[in-house]
């Protein structure tokens, strides 16, 4: 996909082999509509038929991936991202699945849904003061975009190689 090798290329402009800093694998790299956390494997049917009930409607839709951001700050980043751009129809089926998992006891989500593609993660305050200034000295840019057809439900296990994803279910926008 050309949008991972766009990403592939910001992380090798940026990278200068800090120890504090994990870099994402481009094939794990992910949009997460929700993160669920621990689940009772016996709800996950109920799981997949609230996201498919929220799928319905949508529609496949454009997702523009655009600019370079960081959780807190790029002064001080714990996590380095690529925005996605406002697009109503992922603002209406993050709405959808927020409402969809509330009754089967998934908490909504407490601050404002902020799209975006996790590049690397900053383990180190130095490393990750070191890699927002050079982010914002490199001026990177990247606007690229691709269509969303389908989501998935994933589940993540973490590991000491990092996240290691499984497809649960396939979601098709309709």
């Amino acid at each position: 996909m050309e949008i991972l090798k766009e990403l592939e290329g910001i992380k090798t402009a940026l990278d200068r082999g800090w120890r504090g800093i994990s870099w994402v694998k481009p094939a794990s790299i992910h949009l997460t509509l929700k993160f669920l956390g621990e689940i009772d494997p016996a709800k996950a049917d109920a799981i997949a038929t609230a996201l498919e009930y929220a799928s319905k409607g949508i529609g496949p839709f454009e997702v523009k991936v655009s600019g370079l951001g960081a959780f807190p700050n790029m002064m001080n980043p714990r996590v380095l991202w690529a925005g996605i751009g406002g697009n109503d129809a992922l603002k209406r089926l993050s709405a959808n699945i927020e409402d969809g998992l509330e009754p089967l006891g998934f908490e909504r989500e407490g601050r404002p849904f902020t799209p975006h593609l996790t590049l690397c993660r900053v383990k180190s305050s130095n490393d990750g003061r070191a890699l927002g200034k050079t982010a914002a000295e490199a001026n990177i840019s990247i606007d690229k975009s691709f269509t969303a057809s389908a989501f998935h439900l994933i589940k993540s296990v973490l590991n000491p190689r990092g996240a290691e994803y499984t497809d649960i279910k396939t979601i098709g926008l309709e």
